[in-house]
């Protein structure tokens, strides 16, 4: 048998004990955006997706849903993934400090079962990513090749919900966020958003690679 750090095997995982992947999302889009991510491209990975909201303080929240979740299951690994966006960051009184969660995470004791905390943050913001599939937002307007000017949105970094807004509004529709906007994220080509994404693509793959190593990350050995 092979011990890591925690104390566990990291061979001859089952997949009842492999980690999961804690999943906390911040917004109401993430939580229609994400679940698409996990039942197409994380379906062998034990993912549990849990939902804080913007305002008061971001990392009381993360923290408050990491204790809880493992409280209510001590038996499981877990690696947490915090999925927040820069420009609302950016914005707030108190940012996602993902450096200062690991640190409190480190110093409770009901805590030594996760194994990493990371973070996936949309640049600058989760529409701005929907910008990668301009075509699947155009076919979703019903726009006229003659209206389209996919060059006035390549670059999805400089943009986001204010642009997509505009976009939606320029063709007589409204784009609403959150549980709204599910029938349009659902038209879009995620895998297309996915190959030209960085930060997304990068993120499926840190959850995937980690999906079945119980090394811990996080705490000292145990002696």
């Amino acid at each position: 048998m092979c011990l890591e750090n925690n104390g566990v095997s990291t061979r001859n995982l089952t997949p009842a004990n492999r980690p999961v992947s804690l999943l906390i999302l911040e917004g109401e889009t993430e939580s229609v955006f994400y679940p698409l991510i996990r039942d197409k491209f994380l379906a062998s990975t034990r993912v549990e997706l849990w939902q804080v909201h913007s305002g008061s303080n971001i990392n009381k929240q993360v923290l408050s849903k990491i204790f809880t979740y493992t409280y209510r299951n001590p038996e499981d690994l877990v690696r947490v993934y915090c999925c927040s966006d820069t420009d609302r960051n950016k914005l707030r009184a108190t940012p996602l400090d993902i450096e200062y969660t690991r640190e409190t995470v480190k110093t409770r004791s009901s805590m030594t079962n996760v194994l990493s905390v990371t973070a996936i943050m949309a640049d600058p913001e989760i529409e701005s990513w929907f910008f990668y599939d301009i075509d699947g937002i155009y076919r979703f307007l019903r726009a006229q090749r003659s209206q389209r000017n996919p060059e006035k949105f390549k670059n999805p970094r400089s943009l986001g919900k204010k642009d997509l807004e505009r976009l939606f509004e320029h063709f007589g529709k409204v784009y609403v966020s959150g549980e709204r906007a599910e029938n349009f994220i659902m038209h879009l080509d995620i895998l297309k958003i996915i190959s030209q994404c960085t930060e997304l693509r990068e993120g499926i793959e840190l959850i995937k690679k980690q999906a079945n190593d119980a090394t811990n990350h996080l705490f000292q050995a145990v002696r």
